[in-house]
C-alpha cells in the first residue's frame, strides 16, 4: 500500500512540474508576442529558391538567374506580423502583393492578395514563413527584372516592402 502512495505522489509531482513548466513557457511566448507586435513588420531570409520544403528548409539559388521556361520561386520569413490575443486565442492575419517590374521599376504584372495567411489559435504561433511562385513558361522573355513583394498586416495595418533583383535567361 505505502508504494501505491508513492507512487501516485512520484506521479502528481511529475504533473506538477509539467505543469510549471508549461505555463513558464507559455509566459515566455507571450513575452516575444509583445516584442514582435511593437517591432517593424519585414522579410527575413527572402530568396530565389530552387525548392521549398517547409520553415527554413529551402535552397536558395546562389545567383537569382532564372530559366525562362521555368518558374520564378522565392522563400520568406515574415517577422514581427501582429499577433492579436482575445479571449484565450492568438489571431494572425496578414496578406502579400507581388509585383514584376522590369529593371527600371515600371510594373509589367501585378498579383495584389497573392497570399492570404489568417489563422486563430489557442497556442501562439512563433515562426512564420511563406513562398511565392510565378510560373514564367517563356511568357517572360530574356533580361533583367524586379520582384516585390508587399507584406500587409490586416491588424496593426502596418506594412512592409522587399524588392529584389532577378534575371532570366
Amino acid at each position: 500500500m505505502k508504494r501505491v502512495f508513492w507512487l501516485v505522489g512520484l506521479i502528481l509531482m511529475a504533473a506538477s512540474f509539467a505543469i510549471a513548466q508549461d505555463n513558464e513557457i507559455l509566459k515566455l511566448k507571450e513575452r516575444v508576442i509583445e516584442i514582435q507586435n511593437k517591432g517593424d513588420l519585414g522579410f527575413r531570409n527572402f530568396a530565389f529558391s530552387s525548392s521549398i520544403v517547409g520553415f527554413g528548409s529551402y535552397s536558395a539559388l546562389s545567383d537569382p538567374v532564372l530559366d525562362k521556361s521555368g518558374d520564378l520561386l522565392v522563400y520568406y520569413e515574415p517577422v514581427n506580423v501582429f499577433t492579436a490575443k482575445k479571449e484565450g486565442l492568438y489571431e494572425i492575419w496578414y496578406t502579400q502583393d507581388m509585383v514584376l517590374l522590369d529593371e527600371k521599376g515600371e510594373v509589367l504584372q501585378e498579383w495584389p492578395g497573392a497570399l492570404d495567411f489568417h489563422y486563430t489559435t489557442r497556442t501562439p504561433v512563433m515562426d512564420l514563413w511563406a513562398q511565392n511562385s510565378i510560373t514564367l513558361g517563356g511568357r517572360v522573355p530574356a533580361g533583367k527584372y524586379k520582384f516585390k513583394a508587399v507584406l500587409k498586416d490586416k491588424l496593426s495595418g502596418r506594412t512592409a516592402v522587399q524588392i529584389t533583383d532577378f534575371e532570366v535567361r
